[in-house]
């Protein structure tokens, strides 16, 4: 799968994948329907069911963005997966419980502790 490394890194943990966003301002609508769309594709196309969202880097995600969650953790859970979100902003943590989605998602203050909850995920090197 291509994908702009400006955008996003993956790293496959066995079964768990892990996307790290890498952009500061996922403010625009094309910024922030490309980045989805990179990540639906892993689902759809790539049949990545377990995910572990890092959005460290992320400083702020509008509603639109929220939106893109909530849709990825749907199409993740008809594929019988799970996401995980992590190491998130202070404001996006924030924007999350003013909208009373933060029930909606299993969120983990670090990467490593989102990896765990998978269960015996191992770091395979290729």
């Amino acid at each position: 799968m291509k994908h702009d490394p400006h955008w996003l890194e993956r790293e496959d943990i066995d079964a768990v994948t892990v996307v790290r966003v890498k952009t500061h301002q996922i403010a625009d609508e094309e910024t922030i329907r490309n980045v989805f769309d990179l990540i639906y594709k892993l689902i759809t196309e790539v049949g990545r069911n377990q995910m572990i969202l890092n959005l460290e880097a992320a400083d702020f995600l509008p509603s639109m963005g929220l939106g893109k969650l909530v849709m990825l953790n749907r199409k993740i859970q008809a594929a019988k997966g799970r996401l995980a979100l992590c190491q998130l902003a202070p404001l996006v943590q924030e924007s999350l419980e003013h909208t009373r989605l933060v029930p909606l998602f299993n969120i983990y203050t670090t990467e490593a502790e989102a990896v765990a909850s998978f269960g015996s995920a191992e770091k395979t090197v290729d």
